[in-house]
């Protein structure tokens, strides 16, 4: 069943940034994931958003999410978002 990886984030260091997001993509690729949505900004429609962009990952499987997100591959390239941005991250599996 698809499992979604919603994730905001506050980029406080765009260029630095950037490493992570080339260096990320391939890995969400390899385990079955595809971005389907994103906002820079989002539209706020209710309540306080502290964030700067918000993206909407598809995954075939919570399983495989969670793959992403474990694997040793994921850790490394996690790091180069240290120091530059925060983030928040959810998974949620689809309604059968």
């Amino acid at each position: 069943m698809t499992a979604y990886l919603i994730v905001t984030a506050r980029i406080d260091d765009p260029d630095a940034f950037a490493a992570y997001v080339e260096a990320v993509q391939p890995l969400i690729a390899e385990h079955g994931g595809k971005l389907v949505g994103r906002g820079t900004p989002p539209v706020v429609l209710e309540g306080d958003w502290p964030w700067h962009t918000v993206g909407v990952l598809t995954f075939p499987s919570m399983e495989a999410a969670e793959r992403f997100w474990h694997s040793p591959e994921y850790v490394e390239v996690k790091k180069l978002r240290e120091g530059n941005s925060q983030f928040q991250v959810l998974l949620a599996q689809a309604n059968a």
